[in-house]
């Protein structure tokens, strides 16, 4: 299947390729046999990856049952996967979100306490993840218009999408 370039519009080639994941932000992941979209006129990089829930649910259960202590990168993907703002994630730990901002630091990382450290891996095996992710981490997507209906509601609820 090739898809035409979201810069220039020009057809691009599709190639599967062994990419090293730049989504995720893990050091260490490669994804296997990804479909990679290449623009021959302007040299925009556009990935193909589908079921992308399983995959980062895959990953997550991987990350979470390492015997190994979470590093930044781990922590701030397990918090993204479970679809926690630093706030949010600071509220569930019953910490402040200081502490989740050096939780997260790669350059000069606070260490994760064993308790909390826990807390985490469970939050991730038992929590259910976030389960829209933002059109940057979904792959390849055509540009379209958005399309939609709202309807003036009653009661509590002032606006609904309706179908159209």
């Amino acid at each position: 299947m090739n898809s035409n370039c979201l810069a220039c519009g020009t057809p691009m080639k599709g190639t599967r390729e062994n990419v090293k994941d730049e989504l995720i932000g893990l050091d260490g992941v490669t994804l296997k046999g990804v479909m990679v979209y290449r623009c021959l006129k302007c040299g925009e990089r556009q990935l193909g990856i589908y079921k992308i829930a399983e995959m980062h649910r895959q990953l997550a259960m991987a990350v979470a049952r390492r015997r190994e202590k979470l590093g930044p990168k781990e922590i701030r993907f397990l918090r993204k996967y479970l679809g926690l703002s630093s706030k949010d994630f600071a509220d569930k730990m019953g910490v402040d979100k200081t502490t989740v901002s050096k939780w997260e630091r790669v350059d000069a990382p606070a260490p994760m306490g064993q308790p909390a450290e826990r807390l985490l891996r469970l939050m991730v095996m038992v929590d259910r993840p976030v389960e829209e992710y933002p059109l940057e981490e979904t792959g390849l997507v055509e540009a379209r218009p958005i399309r939609m209906v709202l309807e003036e509601g009653k009661g509590s609820q002032a606006w609904r999408i309706v179908p159209s």
